[in-house]
């Protein structure tokens, strides 16, 4: 059986939405790379990273978006 493409594999899209200074960016770091800042820079509209996971034999692609939890960048979590 051959190794799917990154492009062929399951992709999951995640967003973390929420309030401003409730932690989506310490949680996004810590799944996709492992790292905590206790005082990361606040996040400017979104920021996105690839994740491959293991799950029941199967590999997936998780999509993960960080999103600002500022008003004034609404607009950009609504359209993703």
């Amino acid at each position: 059986m051959t190794q799917k493409s990154l492009s062929q594999l399951n992709t999951l899209k995640i967003l973390l939405i929420g309030d401003d200074a409730v932690g989506k960016t310490s949680f996004f770091h810590r799944f996709t790379d492992d790292t905590f800042s206790p005082n990361p820079p606040a996040t400017i509209g979104v920021d996105f990273k690839i994740k491959m996971v293991l799950l029941d034999g199967s590999n997936l692609k998780l999509q993960i978006w960080d999103t600002a939890g500022q008003e004034r960048f609404r607009t950009i979590t609504i359209a993703h």
